[in-house]
């Protein structure tokens, strides 16, 4: 039997198992065609909140932050007394969010003898609502670190966040 007989009788049989389990087969990919269709309507309606995420710094110390990263996604810069800043776009999940920043310097501190300083703290993570796609991180004066979740470049007044927490903050020299 050479190349096109075997060839002939491959054919044959997939001929023979599709007319015995073709509607089978349809049917099944059928129902995955649904489930995962009712899955996509169920996370966009009723789902929970994901997606990408802008990282707003507030920064209320006496010294710059060079950059901070909240579970991993990197922020921008801020200037001390007030700066602030956006980054976009991560995803950040999770019950608790870990917080690591460095502290830069100006020039007359570093006469004084401050150099970069790194910290990390973890603070609850507060619940996400549909629509909030910004995270607005708040660095206060004695290493405390809060976090809001909003609408947009809008922030309420920093005393009038619950403190969740007292954060461990860990020294990263």
């Amino acid at each position: 039997m050479g190349f096109f007989g075997r060839l002939d009788k491959v054919d044959g049989a997939i001929n023979r198992g599709y007319a015995r389990w073709g509607k089978k087969l349809w049917w099944g990919v059928g129902l995955a065609v649904v489930l995962y269709g009712g899955w996509i309507l169920y996370a966009s309606i009723w789902g929970p909140p994901t997606g990408g995420v802008t990282l707003i710094i507030h920064n209320q110390l006496d010294r710059p932050v060079l950059g901070f990263s909240v579970n991993g996604v990197s922020g921008s810069n801020a200037f001390a007394h007030g700066g602030g800043g956006a980054t976009c776009c991560g995803n950040i999940s999770g019950k608790t969010a870990e917080v690591i920043w460095t502290l830069d310097i100006t020039h007359a501190q570093y006469l004084k003898g401050l150099r970069l300083e790194k910290r990390q703290t973890i603070v609850p993570l507060p619940k996400r609502e549909w629509g909030e796609n910004y995270l607005h991180v708040y660095f206060l004066p004695g290493d405390r670190v809060r976090l809001w979740w909003g609408a947009g470049f809008i922030h309420p007044n920093v005393e009038a966040l619950p403190d969740l927490t007292t954060p461990t903050v860990k020294d990263g020299k």
